[in-house]
């Protein structure tokens, strides 16, 4: 094996065994678990239905997941919105 290759090597297993720590461990947060919709359906309908009861995690950084938006602020997500006329 080449050095490159060496390389490459000694990188996965960092994040090989960096995974196996963090879920041995507990330190892992996924709040799209507590959804019981999937991931797929959560991030293109951004909703969550919460297996608890409880109150929805946001799925979409500052987005509600869930109700009536109508009277919230506009979030500014970095994204520049252009105005075609259409």
């Amino acid at each position: 094996m080449g050095r490159g290759m060496w390389i490459l090597a000694a990188i996965l297993a960092v994040l090989a065994i960096s995974q196996i720590y963090m879920a041995e461990t507990g330190q892992l947060d996924r709040p799209w678990e507590e959804c019981e919709e999937s991931l797929f359906t959560q991030v293109f309908s951004n909703t969550c239905t919460p297996r608890d009861g409880g109150l929805a995690p946001s799925t979409a950084g500052n987005a509600p997941a869930t109700g009536s938006d109508s009277d919230l602020p506009p979030v500014d997500d970095g994204v520049t919105r252009v105005d075609r006329g259409q």
